[in-house]
């Protein structure tokens, strides 16, 4: 073969080679690359999808601690002003408070006032107690810093049966509020 042919084979071997070359780019590669693009857009709206859902999960949780706040905020608001007169439940305090301190109580009585307009009954409670000077200082406190909102209307001392001795008897008079 002459020189001539074997470059004019060696140029149509190439031209077949790159229309070859054309053909399998053009049938083979170019659907493909559309299907990655196309795979690559799901990927990234699915990506974007995972992040907006992520952060959804944050605000959630947020406020779901705040309501666990909240829940535990109304909880405290009821233990100070429950829904309800609970007289029993003034009664235990008033006396537990009173036999912490040493003071024995003698009479406990409870009645309702009128309803005010501000939302909160009240209940009046007077209260007879017989202990030294001390118990009814710290019975007082304690009264004050008690769960359950109570304030003081009026305190009476009286002398005890026994002058030389430090044991007095005590009217104590107040009110114990709830939620109407």
């Amino acid at each position: 073969m002459s020189s001539s042919t074997k470059r004019s084979t060696s140029v149509l071997l190439s031209l077949l080679f790159l229309v070859g070359a054309l053909a399998v780019y053009a049938n083979f590669v170019r659907p493909e690359f559309k299907e990655v693009q196309q795979l690559r857009a799901m990927l990234a709206a699915k990506t974007q999808l995972l992040e907006n859902q992520k952060t959804i999960m944050v605000q959630i949780q947020n406020l779901l601690d705040q309501f666990k706040g909240a829940v535990q905020l109304q909880q405290t608001v009821n233990m100070a002003l429950p829904t309800n007169e609970d007289a029993a439940a003034i009664v235990q305090q008033v006396n537990a408070i009173a036999n912490a301190n040493g003071l024995v109580v003698q009479a406990l009585g409870l009645n309702p006032l009128a309803l005010s307009p501000t939302k909160l009954g009240s209940v009046r409670g007077t209260l007879r107690l017989i202990g030294a000077y001390d118990g009814i200082k710290k019975f007082l406190q304690a009264l004050e810093t008690n769960v359950r909102v109570i304030d003081l209307v009026s305190l009476r001392l009286e002398q005890g049966s026994k002058a030389n001795q430090d044991v007095y008897a005590y009217t104590v008079v107040f009110n114990a509020y709830y939620q109407q």
